[in-house]
């Protein structure tokens, strides 16, 4: 048993090394993408006025299209702190004229949040490492390796389904054989200098065993929801479909006609906001082409736990879903931990800086357990290569 799980460690974390090499390094920076962003491109970010005052979201999107009639807004972004610009993102409107989209770019615009004035704009995961660019970039990178359509996603999901795996192997492989218990296992834990690179795997990863396994498993949920994480939590307890998912599943007559403006989607989520006790601002506000529904976010978009969601029926404005952090079954509430648990915010700013610190370890893991197999190959091909040369030479000393 135990040597099929070698076999099964050694496989899982070669599959998966480069992926999680990568992934670690991308996340260990994404810990802090945001002032890291705005370190490298305050003109996006900075206003020349630190006031509270600023227009509410429908006003912004109705001001920026009136200047940008070509330009349609399916996503807008309120700032946290007074000083800094609101985020819209925008597709090209369709042509009435050839009925095809205008020959624009998808583009991020930051706009001054109190007068509407556009500060800047960008391609938002354009390639690759100007200061503009970076950080989208390496946001996108981690998330589905910048691979066209869904492959990236579903490649990274399953290479957390394979971690995950990997995460419950390893700790059975560091448990001993024999007694006394403790002291054995007690060595599993040591780093020596002598057997540096295999300790650091090894101990390396029993230290942060309780961190990575929890990484591992919001990976699966942050990929793979609908496919993988929510049918296996619901074994336990259910996890009702999101919106997306339950108007995925609807025919496509059945999602509708957009009749309703930015504007009217964001008084009926405030009403609804109202009735639920959400007392916090929208702070973003988006549209689903695809599904015919608007989203409304309540609150500090970047608190702890996230924000509160409702979400309306783009045609006839009925509320059709609800995400309130805590609120729900358990399986509800677990599934909303993931992305806090995956960025660290569940712990606030601690939590940041843990996340970054294992980002790291994730790539080192991944090295030396690569260098560990490199120099067992190495160790069994000179082991063949003796044994040949002295099989070699006692048929040569063999009298004939």
């Amino acid at each position: 048993m135990r040597n099929l799980l070698v076999l099964l460690h050694r496989y899982l974390g070669l599959a998966t090394a480069i992926f999680l090499a990568l992934a670690g390094l991308t996340g260990s920076v994404l810990a802090f993408h945001h002032e890291l962003d705005e370190w490298l491109n305050p003109q996006f970010y900075q206003t020349d006025r630190a006031t509270t005052a600023r227009l509410d979201g429908p006003e912004l999107i109705e001001r920026f299209e009136a200047s940008q009639p070509q330009r349609l807004v399916w996503y807008l972004e309120q700032p946290d702190e007074p000083g800094h610009s609101a985020l819209l993102a925008t597709v090209p409107r369709t042509d009435p004229a050839s009925g095809q989209p205008y020959a624009l770019a998808p583009r991020v615009f930051y706009l001054d949040p109190a007068d509407g004035r556009v500060l800047g704009e960008r391609e938002w995961g354009a390639c690759c490492f100007s200061r503009e660019n970076l950080v989208p970039f390496i946001l996108e990178f981690h998330y589905n390796l910048s691979l066209p359509g869904n492959w990236g996603i579903l490649l990274m999901g399953l290479v957390a389904i394979l971690w995950t795996l990997d995460c419950l192997v390893s700790l059975w492989l560091t448990l001993p054989r024999g007694r006394p218990f403790w002291r054995k296992w007690g060595k599993a834990w040591q780093i020596k200098r002598q057997r540096l690179n295999h300790d650091l795997h090894r101990a390396g990863g029993l230290w942060l065993w309780l961190l990575l396994t929890p990484v591992a498993v919001s990976s699966v949920a942050m990929n793979l929801p609908a496919e993988v994480f929510k049918p296996l939590v619901s074994l336990f307890s259910e996890v009702p479909l999101s919106t997306y998912e339950a108007r995925g599943r609807l025919p496509k007559d059945e999602l509708g006609e957009l009749r309703l403006d930015h504007r009217q989607a964001y008084r009926l989520a405030r009403e609804e906001g109202d009735r639920l006790g959400l007392h916090a601002p929208v702070t973003e506000l988006y549209y689903s082409f695809e599904y015919n529904f608007f989203g409304a976010g309540f609150g500090d978009h970047a608190s702890d736990q996230g924000n509160a969601w409702v979400f309306v029926d783009g045609e006839d404005g009925r509320v059709i879903g609800r995400e309130i952090p805590g609120v729900g079954t358990l399986g509800e509430r677990f599934y909303q931990l993931q992305l806090p648990i995956h960025g660290g915010r569940i712990l606030g700013f601690p939590g940041r800086v843990l996340i970054a610190v294992l980002g790291l370890a994730i790539a080192v893991l991944s090295v030396t357990g690569v260098v560990i197999w490199w120099r067992k190959q190495r160790a069994r091909r000179f082991a063949i290569r003796r044994r040949a040369a002295q099989s070699s030479s006692g048929l040569a000393d063999t009298p004939s």
